[in-house]
């Protein structure tokens, strides 16, 4: 689907001549709206296709007259029963006298990190739509990672009552997200801090003039994604802390399980040992004894408590 924004903000009903300062918004595009975006705004569809590139990694490329900024956004994923967090990238690309950010999914959060990062009734200017786009990235991404922080605390609780199935696929499913948020804010960190330290220019020559407003916006942007590194290697190592910990229990049950099992398997065996001594067709110490079941049933009975005695003595029961 393809969305164009006008110098005022507002949506263009129909497809301007020309496109002068206006964002073109890209999302689940077909090939004629990529086609389309390219018409109005000058640049190549090369780009635009490898912005929709689902591994795409972020970085910067540049030709001549267009800019593409690609970074990762977080995404909320419809799993099976339950919603699992992943990224998706997002691609900006700089025209000289336009704006097209790019996106391969439909997602409702991203939709309205778009809106709020161009709520400029001024128009658009780069490096604003730059930062906004950046920063609220950022936000949405520690916004996630709390989420995720209220989950695990959640299926702690959980598995400390019930090590369930559906527990440990929870587990699991927080353990990916946090590995892919992890690796998503590491390459976005290196992004940022490259725009901070040497600018952006639209093509070769265009260099990008940011404000100090812009610049604070940047910093702050730069801070959060530390954050939510910062934040991500620790859940990771908590996860991996709570899956050991889990593997341990679940390990120790079921050697208990086996002990018990093999106790009671030694218990038995004293009596059947003995009864079926009596079933041999051999002289037998009281055979012919009007109470030699009874006396042989208690006596295997009394060797049975002892056998459950001694073991409960040596902690083996």
């Amino acid at each position: 689907m393809i969305t164009i924004y006008g110098p005022d903000g507002l949506v263009s009903g129909v497809a301007p001549s020309t496109c002068e300062g206006c964002w073109i918004e890209l999302i689940e595009p077909a090939p004629a709206d990529i086609s389309m975006a390219s018409a109005l705004s000058g640049v190549d569809e090369q780009l635009i296709h490898e912005a929709l590139d689902l591994h795409e990694r972020p970085r910067i490329e540049q030709d001549d007259s267009t800019t593409l900024l690609v970074i990762r956004a977080p995404h909320m994923e419809d799993g099976a029963g339950q919603d699992r967090y992943s990224t998706v990238p997002l691609g900006i690309l700089l025209a000289r006298t336009n704006i097209v950010t790019v996106c391969k999914l439909q997602d409702d959060s991203l939709a309205k990190l778009l809106l709020n990062s161009r709520t400029r009734a001024e128009g658009f200017r780069s490096e604003r739509c730059i930062c906004n786009i950046s920063r609220n990235v950022a936000i949405l991404f520690l916004h996630y990672l709390k989420d995720i922080s209220t989950k695990i605390r959640e299926v702690e609780n959980e598995l400390a009552q019930s090590l369930s199935n559906d527990d440990l696929k929870v587990l699991l499913n927080l353990q990916k997200s946090v590995t892919y948020f992890h690796a998503a804010l590491k390459t976005n960190d290196l992004i940022l801090d490259r725009i901070n330290r040497k600018g952006l220019s639209i093509g070769s020559q265009t260099k990008l003039a940011f404000t100090e407003d812009e610049e604070d916006i940047i910093d702050g942007a730069l801070t959060d994604t530390r954050q939510g590194i910062y934040m991500s290697k620790i859940f990771t190592e908590v996860l991996n802390s709570i899956s050991n910990v889990y593997s341990s229990i679940i390990s120790n049950s079921v050697n208990q399980i086996m002990k018990l099992l093999t106790s009671f398997t030694v218990i038995l065996m004293i009596p059947t040992l003995i009864t079926s001594m009596y079933g041999m067709n051999i002289p037998l110490p009281m055979q012919g004894h009007g109470n030699a079941f009874a006396v042989v049933g208690t006596f295997s009975a009394l060797l049975a408590a002892g056998a459950i005695l001694f073991m409960k003595f040596r902690k083996m029961l």
